[in-house]
């Protein structure tokens, strides 16, 4: 027999479900001392967000006997958004750049940084294989590393944008109430809170503790306020799951590009990463007040 299907109920079951999933192995790794930064962390990085579809597509579909695609969003109508979704983060690379050098430490831009940088973390004893690597596969320019990684945002890096956004962009903006302002901030404490446990042991800041987890915070309202506008316009959570995918795809070459920058500070997740999203907030905002033919940000 199903539960009483109650607002209160629609909100905190699924994620419920979603916890016991994605924490359960994040709390494992924290009693066996098992850090984020190495290869259990990379692979919990993609299954963290497998529980959080599993969970809604429970309560869509046994529970609730509604559609699955139409209710959460998803949708492939593709129009101009699709593309605005896929630049975004470069957008927030850039600025994030800036505020990295402005703090005083200079961007990667040139090939030789690029090799002085990778090469100074390489023990001594690989520096021969470092550098016969070198001379058979010569490193991109390091602005080539966005360019390189764009196109993962589309693939690989979509599936787990998929599975985080069909819950919170899709399923939450369809449960939680109030306008743009207060839905897409409710939103933001349920994902950050979802979040936190994997934030605590080194995830998006590679640092554990309490200080990464309360840096998530900004970082969650600021990004969802950013990607529920996208989910408006776009009229699609599939565009959000590009802009977030491409995120996650170019994580590695943000940390390239502002090598030596700690990650409280650099971009996506850093100082340097909210400085990014709320610059593309600032330009949404201005769209909103002087294009769109109805405003989201006023009621």
């Amino acid at each position: 027999m199903s539960p009483e299907i109650t607002k209160s109920r629609l909100i905190w079951v699924p994620f419920a479900l979603m916890a016991i999933g994605s924490w359960t192995p994040v709390l494992g790794m924290w009693l066996n001392g098992i850090e984020w930064s190495g290869a259990p962390g990379r692979a919990l990085a993609f299954w963290y967000t497998v529980p959080v579809l599993v969970a809604v597509l429970l309560v869509q579909g046994p529970w609730l006997k509604q559609p699955i695609l139409q209710p959460l969003g998803v949708r492939f109508t593709i129009n101009r958004w699709w593309g605005i979704a896929w630049l975004l983060p470069v957008a927030v690379l850039f600025v994030g750049m800036l505020v990295t050098w402005a703090a005083g430490f200079e961007p990667i831009l040139t090939v030789e940084q690029l090799i002085e940088s990778k090469r100074s973390t390489v023990p001594q004893d690989q520096l021969t294989q470092f550098n016969e690597y070198l001379v058979e596969s010569p490193p991109p320019h390091p602005l080539m590393l966005i360019v390189m990684g764009m196109p993962a945002g589309l693939t690989f890096n979509l599936i787990p944008g998929l599975c985080e956004e069909i819950a919170f962009r899709g399923y939450y903006f369809r449960e939680v109430s109030g306008g743009f302002w207060a839905r897409s901030t409710k939103i933001a404490l349920l994902w950050w809170l979802w979040l936190a446990p994997s934030v605590a042991i080194g995830n998006l800041y590679g640092a554990p503790g309490a200080w990464s987890v309360a840096l998530a915070l900004p970082w969650c309202i600021v990004a969802s306020w950013v990607l529920m506008y996208v989910r408006v316009r776009s009229e699609s959570v599939i565009a959000v799951a590009i802009a977030r995918g491409t995120i996650l795809a170019l994580t590695a070459a943000a940390q390239d590009l502002t090598f030596g920058a700690p990650t409280w500070l650099g971009p996506f997740y850093g100082i340097g990463g909210i400085l990014g999203l709320a610059t593309v907030w600032l330009a949404f905002w201005i769209h909103d007040r002087t294009r769109a033919s109805d405003r989201l940000t006023t009621s």
